[in-house]
C-alpha cells in the first residue's frame, strides 16, 4: 500500500513532467522507486540552497493593462522553452527591449571619450543576457501556434530570416490546448 508521503511524492513529480521540468523516462523512473520502496527516509537532512519557493514555469499572468507586468515577465520564465506565449507577451517585452536600446546607446558618451569602450562592454553584456529569454520567448510563441521552436533558426537567415520571424510573431496562435500546452489566452 503507498503512503501519503509517497502519493505526495508522486503528486509533486507528475506536476514536474508536466511543466517540462523532468522527462517522462524519470518520471517514471522515480515513481517506480516510490512505488517499489515506498517513500524513501533521508539520512540527513536537507540543505538549504538560499531560496525557497517551487519552480514556477508559469507563473501568474500580469493584468490585461499591465505593461511593465508584460515586459518582465518573460524574464520570470528566462530559460523556459516549453509552453507557449501569447503575442502580446512577445511584442510588449521586444517593444520595451527596443526602447532600451536606444536610450542606452544614444547616452553614448562623445566620439573621443575613453569610457565609449568601457560603456559598449556593459550595453553588449546587458542586451546578451536578454537574448536568452529573448529566444526561448520566441520559441514558445512558435509554440503557440503548433509550430516547432526549431523555426527559431530561421534566425540565422542574413537579411530576410527575421522578417520572417516577425511575420511569424504577429499571428495568432492555436486556440484551445495544443500539443505544446494550454491556450495562453484561456481559450478552450
Amino acid at each position: 500500500m503507498i503512503d501519503e508521503e509517497a502519493l505526495r511524492s508522486i503528486e509533486k513529480l507528475y506536476q514536474m513532467k508536466q511543466s517540462g521540468i523532468i522527462s517522462d523516462t524519470d518520471f517514471e523512473r522515480a515513481k517506480q522507486d516510490l512505488l517499489e520502496g515506498g517513500s524513501r527516509k533521508r539520512s540527513k537532512p536537507p540543505i538549504a540552497i538560499g531560496f525557497s519557493g517551487d519552480i514556477e514555469p508559469y507563473p501568474e499572468l500580469p493584468g490585461e493593462q499591465d505593461v511593465g507586468g508584460w515586459a518582465v515577465y518573460p524574464l520570470r520564465r528566462y530559460a523556459v522553452f516549453t509552453g507557449r506565449s501569447c503575442r502580446k507577451e512577445y511584442w510588449t517585452f521586444h517593444a520595451i527591449l527596443a526602447v532600451l536600446t536606444i536610450i542606452l546607446f544614444k547616452s553614448l558618451p562623445g566620439e573621443d571619450s575613453d569610457g565609449n569602450l568601457t560603456f559598449v562592454t556593459i550595453c553588449v553584456i546587458i542586451l546578451g543576457g536578454l537574448a536568452v529569454p529573448g529566444l526561448a520567448l520566441q520559441v514558445r510563441r512558435f509554440h503557440d501556434q503548433e509550430k516547432t521552436g526549431w523555426f527559431a533558426l530561421l534566425n540565422l537567415v542574413p537579411y530576410i530570416g527575421p522578417l520572417i520571424i516577425a511575420g511569424f510573431m504577429l499571428i495568432d496562435g492555436t486556440p484551445g490546448d495544443n500539443q505544446f500546452g494550454p491556450d495562453p489566452k484561456g481559450r478552450g
